[in-house]
């Protein structure tokens, strides 16, 4: 008879069965760790989510980064940065597809960025919220009817996100992208991830996204100082928790969240 459940003796059962198993054994160790840098990640980001458009969602919207930042450029936009996973994908050790392309750009250039993006795909529904305008593709639903988003443009409403695009943007000559540098990406993580909007799907994902950037380049290249003011930005005891779960993620302990 097992011990009752969600006891310590009911978790030492299972870890003690699931020992006796090789069915993941040595696998993990495998995958990649290292990142892979932004020109290569934001390469295969694109291709893998254009190539599950073309194939399985025919008739879809298929916008790239590439076009969203000519679009940008053309249109006079200033002091945009690329966020969510086309920000921080370089930082990966492996790319994955993502369903849309983040943008953060500063409130003076929101009505700029706005026309623009409406102007080059009319086809996409607008949604303008508080802190994002959202481009949705009403040919792309999910089977609840709802469409699917296609470009966000993010605004920045916290405190962290403003310095970020003063003081924390790398620009790639190789893509001409614009892109957070380690530190931005990573509190950009963990804002989502202490937040109470934040459904649990996405902030499991924030966390193992955390992880993997954290654990991806040299702990010793981190600006720790730079960490620790961002993340007091997002709320005031953001700093030393931050570096508290940056230590989790070197030592593989989940996050207290």
């Amino acid at each position: 008879m097992l011990p009752p459940f969600n006891s310590p003796e009911y978790f030492a059962a299972r870890h003690a069965a699931m020992l006796a198993q090789d069915g993941f054994k040595g696998v993990d160790e495998t995958d990649p760790t290292a990142a892979r840098g932004h020109a290569y990640g934001l390469h295969k980001s694109r291709m893998l989510t254009t190539d599950y458009r073309t194939r399985l969602k025919r008739g879809s919207v298929d916008v790239t980064p590439h076009e969203v930042i000519d679009c940008l450029r053309a249109a006079g936009v200033k002091d945009w940065v690329l966020m969510g996973l086309h920000g921080y994908v370089g930082y990966l050790p492996m790319p994955r597809a993502t369903q849309d392309v983040d943008v953060m750009v500063p409130y003076s250039q929101k009505q700029k960025a706005k026309k623009a993006i409406a102007t080059q795909w009319p086809m996409l529904t607008i949604v303008e919220l508080s802190q994002v305008i959202r481009f949705l593709d009403p040919e792309d639903l999910d089977h609840d009817g709802k469409p699917q988003p296609v470009i966000d443009i993010m605004l920045p409403w916290s405190p962290f996100q403003e310095t970020i695009l003063k003081e924390c943007v790398i620009e790639d000559e190789e893509t001409g992208s614009r892109y957070p540098n380690i530190e931005a990406a990573i509190v950009s993580k963990y804002a989502p991830l202490v937040s109470p909007y934040r459904t649990i799907e996405k902030k499991e994902q924030d966390s193992s996204d955390l992880r993997k950037i954290v654990k991806g380049s040299p702990a010793e290249d981190l600006d720790h100082d730079l960490i620790h003011r961002l993340a007091d930005q997002v709320w005031e005891g953001g700093g030393d928790e931050l570096l508290h779960f940056i230590q989790l993620a070197l030592d593989g302990k989940p996050f207290p969240i």
